[in-house]
């Protein structure tokens, strides 16, 4: 004979904090994946990081051509950064710098305008390329000194280099320089062709930081039912002799059975 008792026992999962923001961490959004939690996490990072481009100009012109130099490589490569600026929602630009530069042979006026003239152009165009509205961006211009061309100078092969680094570091007005050094043959043809095209160029600077992606998982089981089962069970050794008892002599068995996923599963006592 058997009397069946039942108890439902219901296990909570184990409870969890939610924090939606620790320091410089953004919970953005989380899910169940079986017995995880698991949650994604945006972290800031304010890490600059700078991406430099290169134009360059020819002789007194202001206009970006692209198939000069290597322009258009350059180009290629901004086009590349503003693309994935746009699908990259991690990447945030905090400034853009554009600066022109006139190289120093010519008048000063006329330098300081034409580097203006480069960099405002050049914002011109990026931002009817690429829609710099809403960044933070700054324009500026620099005629190069004299002084700028004595690395070049000192690496060449001039046999008279000594003599033309103390010339470009004399100080004297720049249209001094320039007289003096058109007088010097050999290092003036190198400079013209080797040195001074490199200094006319317009140069953007990007600065930006990415934020990080992180992921975590937390194990918190789902709420289950447990069943507790009491089986009275009469014992066969004293059943031959009911007949000569009043009372038959009976043992209590308990059977816990989990029910998960309609599978049942016997831990007998």
């Amino acid at each position: 004979m058997k009397r069946l008792f039942t108890s439902i026992i219901l296990l909570v999962a184990l409870p969890y904090i939610c924090v939606a923001q620790q320091g410089k961490r953004h919970l953005m959004s989380e899910w169940r994946d079986g017995d995880y939690i698991v949650r994604r996490y945006i972290i800031e990072d304010d890490t600059l990081h700078k991406a430099n481009y290169e134009l360059h100009y020819a002789i007194n012109s202001a206009t970006t051509a692209p198939e000069y130099e290597h322009n258009d490589i350059e180009l290629e490569r901004l086009d590349r950064f503003f693309a994935e600026l746009q699908s990259d929602t991690l990447r945030h630009v905090s400034s853009i710098t554009i600066a022109g530069y006139a190289s120093p042979d010519g008048t000063t006026p006329f330098n300081a305008e034409l580097a203006r003239e480069r960099a405002e152009k050049l914002s011109a165009m990026l931002s009817e390329r690429y829609g710099l509205t809403g960044y933070n961006v700054t324009v500026t211009s620099h005629v190069e000194p004299w002084s700028a061309t004595t690395k070049p100078i000192e690496e060449s092969k001039l046999k008279n280099r000594s003599d033309i680094v103390n010339i470009v570091n004399a100080n004297e007005a720049p249209m001094t320089v320039d007289r003096r050094l058109k007088r010097e043959g050999d290092a003036w043809q190198y400079l013209k062709t080797d040195v001074l095209p490199e200094m006319r160029r317009a140069v953007v600077t990007i600065a930006y930081s990415t934020d990080h992606e992180v992921y975590s998982r937390e194990y918190s089981p789902e709420p289950r039912e447990v069943i507790i089962v009491e089986e009275v069970v009469e014992d066969d050794k004293h059943s031959k002799h009911h007949k000569h008892h009043k009372h038959g002599k009976h043992h209590k068995r308990h059977k816990m059975v989990e029910e998960w996923d309609g599978i049942i599963i016997d831990f007998a006592e």
